[in-house]
């Protein structure tokens, strides 16, 4: 079993998409957790997007502080070199807790995916989670791109349009 520490983008994109029960398919038989900066994020967001408030009520997400001296001290790491604004903190503090207790990070940013990576942190994108659940039979060829269709008009930010997502998953080796 893997643990899985969720930034903000990904959990917010699923809720705006109304798909969480799907990112809990897709995921499911693993430790799902988050940290309290990623929280304080999503709470900061249910003004402009009410459906983040769902991500506060999930059963399956557990919520850490990340308030250890090797999880604070590895996220004065992170933040020096992702920044200190105020989506740069939940990236810092999710590449902390992940690097402090051997967890895999899932987040979407391209500076905080390429910076755990730098540090030998394992960091796991949406689309790659989406393709490997099609790999493994938790989601359909047409289930898949019904949901990245979704995550897409939801804000997701992908390299492609509407009902392309298998055709690139499969050009880029992910399915």
């Amino acid at each position: 079993m893997a643990v899985y520490v969720f930034d903000n983008a990904p959990l917010s994109c699923f809720a705006r998409a109304m798909r969480l029960p799907d990112l809990d398919r897709l995921t499911a038989g693993n430790e799902r957790v988050t940290t309290r900066a990623v929280i304080d994020e999503i709470q900061n967001g249910i003004a402009a997007f009410p459906e983040l408030q769902d991500v506060l009520e999930l059963t399956w997400l557990r919520v850490e502080a990340g308030d250890g001296l090797d999880e604070l001290r590895l996220f004065a790491k992170y933040a020096r070199r992702l920044g200190s604004d105020v989506h740069d903190i939940g990236e810092a503090s999710v590449l902390a807790w992940a690097e402090a207790n051997g967890a895999i990070a899932f987040t979407d940013d391209e500076a905080a995916v390429q910076a755990g990576r730098d540090e030998g942190v394992e960091v796991r994108r949406t689309l790659a989670v989406v393709a490997r659940g099609i790999k493994h039979g938790v989601l359909s060829d047409v289930e898949a791109d019904r949901l990245v269709d979704d995550l897409l008009r939801a804000g997701g930010r992908f390299p492609f349009s509407a009902g392309e997502f298998v055709r690139w998953a499969r050009e880029n080796g992910l399915v």
